[in-house]
């Protein structure tokens, strides 16, 4: 079948025909994904969430700040978990100006969380449970990408890995004291076509491994590619918590 198995007895690669075959699925999900939902309303309308707290990271950019802004639209109480506070008080600006006079002002607040400091993390996670605050929403949309050579955080791990999945999983652990307060309560991560390939075709291209989460022994080469899937390979294996 064209496989390969390495000189440790590790991990198995894949021949060309499978490594092809996932390629052309992402690029099968990338090209037709909005052909399939192209008859859905956009964005679909939600119901009433006056009752619903969430804490959302990535909320200035991308689907994070769409999503941001429409369960505060919804009548949610959002807390945009962001690096950059400035930028998240401008969109909070611009998001109630545009909402003036369509219902009562949107509930949106800041907080300052940066994932590449698990410090950072540890001290938004003390705030918010020294507050006895509760919230039934989690929502992990942040993703970091670089087309660069290796980094690694202030902490010592390689910053996809840390920031796609560790420091999101510490958040996690964490805040489950107030998950558990405002049970149910849910923690959703939103992860890529990318990490499909590596869950259906034998984690080829993404691969956790444990004992070189930094991909620094040697083992693997690495590359911009093997840091983000790795990293949300991880982040697959955590799923969806229900509490």
């Amino acid at each position: 079948m064209g496989k390969t198995t390495s000189s440790s007895g590790g991990k198995q690669g894949l021949g060309w025909m499978e490594w092809l075959r996932g390629w052309l699925y992402v690029i099968y999900e990338m090209l037709f994904q909005r052909i399939s939902a192209s008859h859905l309303q956009n964005p679909l309308p939600l119901p009433p969430l006056h009752d619903l707290t969430c804490i959302i990271t990535g909320s200035t950019s991308g689907i994070g700040l769409q999503i941001a802004r429409q369960l505060a639209e919804a009548g949610a109480h959002v807390v945009m978990a962001v690096r950059n506070s400035k930028a998240a008080n401008d969109l909070i600006q611009k998001w109630q100006s545009e909402w003036s006079g369509k219902g009562l002002p949107l509930n949106i607040e800041v907080m300052e969380l940066d994932l590449l400091s698990l410090d950072s993390v540890a001290r938004f996670c003390e705030a918010w449970n020294g507050a006895i605050s509760t919230f039934a929403l989690l929502h992990f949309f942040f993703s970091l990408l670089y087309l660069e050579p290796q980094k690694f955080s202030k902490d010592g791990y390689e910053e996809h890995m840390q920031v796609n999945h560790l420091a999101p999983a510490l958040l996690s652990i964490l805040l489950l004291p107030s998950l558990i307060r405002g049970s149910p309560s849910r923690i959703v991560n939103v992860n890529s076509v990318v990490s499909s390939v590596t869950i259906l075709y034998m984690h080829y291209i993404g691969f956790v491994d444990t004992e070189d989460m930094n991909v620094v022994s040697g083992k693997r080469k690495y590359t911009s590619l093997v840091g983000y899937s790795s990293s949300k390979l991880a982040q697959v294996h955590s799923k969806v918590w229900h509490i």
